[in-house]
Formats: C-alpha cells, structure tokens, sequence
C-alpha cells in the first residue's frame, strides 16, 4: 500500500508527486506514454510567469513581445508590447524537467504503464494498471487523476461532467514566414469556427502553426486549408510539414474535482483556460493546491470526500475566478459574426485601444486585458453585452 497513486506524467501530475514524494509520501506515477512528454499535443508557449512559478527555468526558443491578429475581410491589427509576454519552448523537455524532480524527490516512476481503472476499497483503492508483462494491481490511500481531458480516472470516480471539447490540430513547419518575437494569430469562421488559429516562430523560416475548433468539426481539415485559403496562406507558401501534433482542450472547471480518496488536477480538472486553450500554468496552481489538501488528509488519515473537499474551495480561490471571466468572454466571442469581428479589430487598432491591450495583455489573466479595452472604449459592448458580466 503506497500514500499515493498519480495518474499522468503531465506538468501538474508530475508537480503534485514532487510535492508529494518531497513532504515524505510514497508516490507514484503511472504514465501511458513511453516517453514523458510525448508525443507532444501542445503549441508550447507559456508566460514567463510559469518559470516563476516552478522556480526554474528551461531552454527558450523565443520570448514573444508582440501578435498579428488576422481576421476576416482582410482585417488586421500588429500589437507590439514593451515587455515579453510569452516564451515559445520544448513542451517536452518541460514535461520531462518536472517529472525529474519528482523522481529525484523520491516518486517512482512508471512510464509505458497504461492505467486500466480503479475500484474502492477499505484501506483505499485498488488500481489496476497494463505493464508490458500484464496487468498489475496498485494499492494506494489516494488516487490523483492527471491523466488529460478525457481522464479516466474522473470517469471511475463517477466524477464526468459535461463540458465543451475543442478539438486542435497543428504541425512544426519550415518555411514558414513569420515575425520573430510575435504570434500570429487567425480568427473568422472560414479559418477556425468557434476558437483561433495560431502561427507561432520557433527558428529562422521555422515555425508551429495550428487551429482548434469545437468538436464534431474536424480542426484537420481546416487545417490543410491553412496552405491555400486566406492570411495563413501568404505566411505558409512553400512550407512543409515536419511533424504533425493533435489534442483536445477541455473547457468548463470539474465541480467537484474530488470524491472518496480522489483529486483531479489540470486538464482533468479542467484547468484550460477558455481564452487560448493553454493550462499549464493554472495547472501547476491546481497541482499545490491538490497537494495542500492531500498532506492534510493523509497526515489524519481521512481522505473521504469530505476531508478532501476544501480542494475545491483552494482552486476556485487561486484561478477559478480567472476560468469564470474567461467563460463569459468565450460565450461573448461565440456570439460574433465575421463582420463583427472585423470591425472590432478595426476598433482594437485605436491608439488608446491598442495602448491598453499592449501594456495589459496576458495569456494567464485574459480579463485583465478585457476590462482595460472596455475601459478605453466602452462602444465596444454593443458588440456582446456578455462581456460585461464578468466585470460587475
């Protein structure tokens, strides 16, 4: 019987093991995957704020100072900020640093291990889990699901909520024509229904691009269309694919995200940000607060669910406010036309506009950048009265 059971070799898997083989507790993970962090299903850029928050730093590809935003009828709008604010990096090699520091605390980890479902029992649960050589059981007092967006875990709690899934799809290129030290960014219902698409350079003529959009519509074929229709054509003439990536991104927090001997963090939990998709660093925020919750628990040996409960309460406390704003600002985006959306970006090219979105602008706190743009131009609401309410 060991303290703790992680499901997923993830950034807030991997981080809620560190802590939790670093406070003492025999933990350990189970990882599908033969190599953490791959294969990669993320576009890899983060804010300098993720660094902080682990407290280290990995190799940068590009720090981001500014974005293209391409929209339709041939709209278009170049910020360029006085600061970095975004780092293009190895997703990889992220996933792979943190999962070390759990091994060097103590974590065992299990790579190649696909986890199969768990039971409860007296002590605990009971997890059964597909080696190379067959199945295995684990026994452990608590169970941490880390294991992404469709978590199976989650499901074996009884834990499934209905949520909207997005799904992506994009590639590493070369040739591809963008502007060092800024994203471009694609919206319009021709390119990417219902999300955006982004080019992101990582090298000379290097670069990822990729879309995502809300499933049934299969982002893969708006995506070949990237090569022939529109802004994202004259940045991709010539370019060739070098390795493709997929994923899905949920949206819409888990609530609970724990029950009996079981907490949910990250994309299981729901930790993806509505706004751009990204949730690595609000999942490392879900992973302490997971962990918090857990040494508690597992020090008075209780962990039913309502032990377990103020888990809840932490997350919605440290981001759950951010992923409310950012739901309201999606539902407000979804409401947009395509005329809509090129005048508003002929709008968001005011100076006074443009000035607040430079100077505020943040991939973690998207609304701090909304408020700052309603501020500077109120006119901006007859578009979507939704994006008041996050602000009252």
């Amino acid at each position: 019987m060991i303290d703790a059971l992680v499901i997923g070799a993830g950034p807030s898997g991997s981080r809620t093991a560190w802590n939790l083989a670093k406070a003492g507790y025999s933990t350990t993970i189970v990882e599908e995957d033969e190599i953490i962090g791959e294969p990669c299903q993320c576009a890899g850029l983060i804010t300098p704020r993720t660094f902080e928050y682990l407290g280290y730093e990995r190799p940068v590809f590009q720090e981001m100072n500014g974005a293209r935003l391409w929209g339709p009828n041939d709209s278009f709008l170049d910020f360029q900020a006085s600061e970095t604010k975004a780092l293009v990096i190895d997703r990889p090699d992220l996933d792979r640093s943190i999962a070390n520091r759990a091994i060097d605390a103590g974590a065992e980890m299990r790579a190649g291990h696909r986890y199969l479902g768990h039971k409860k029992s007296e002590e605990g649960i009971t997890a059964t889990v597909q080696s190379k050589n067959g199945k295995i059981e684990i026994k452990s007092r608590l169970i941490v699901g880390s294991d992404g967006p469709a978590s199976r875990v989650a499901r074996d709690a009884g834990l499934s909520t209905k949520r909207e899934v997005l799904a992506a799809f994009g590639a590493d290129v070369e040739g591809y024509q963008g502007r060092d030290n800024h994203v471009d960014l694609f919206v319009g219902s021709e390119l990417a229904p219902r999300f955006f698409g982004w080019g992101i350079p990582t090298g000379p003529n290097e670069g990822r691009i990729g879309m995502a959009t809300v499933l049934p519509n299969r982002p893969k074929n708006f995506f070949r269309d990237y090569f022939h229709k529109g802004a994202p054509s004259k940045l991709l003439g010539g370019a060739k694919i070098i390795n493709r990536v997929s994923g899905l991104i949920p949206f819409g927090t888990r609530n609970p995200s724990y029950t009996d001997n079981v907490l949910l963090t990250g994309d299981a939990a729901g930790m993806a940000k509505p706004t751009s998709g990204g949730g690595i660093y609000s999942g490392l925020i879900s992973a302490d607060a997971a962990f918090e919750v857990a040494n508690k628990a597992l020090e008075k040996n209780k962990l039913d669910s309502k032990t377990l409960s103020p888990y809840q309460d932490l997350i919605s406390q440290r981001i759950g406010g951010e992923l409310t704003k950012g739901h309201h600002l999606r539902k407000a985006f979804l409401s947009l036309s395509d005329d809509q959306l090129s005048e508003i970006i002929s709008i968001l090219g005011e100076p006074k506009v443009k000035d607040a979105i430079e100077k505020t602008g943040d991939l973690d706190y998207a609304s701090l950048a909304a408020f700052s743009v309603l501020k500077a131009q109120p006119k901006l609401i007859k578009f979507a009265p939704l994006l008041l309410k996050p602000f009252i």
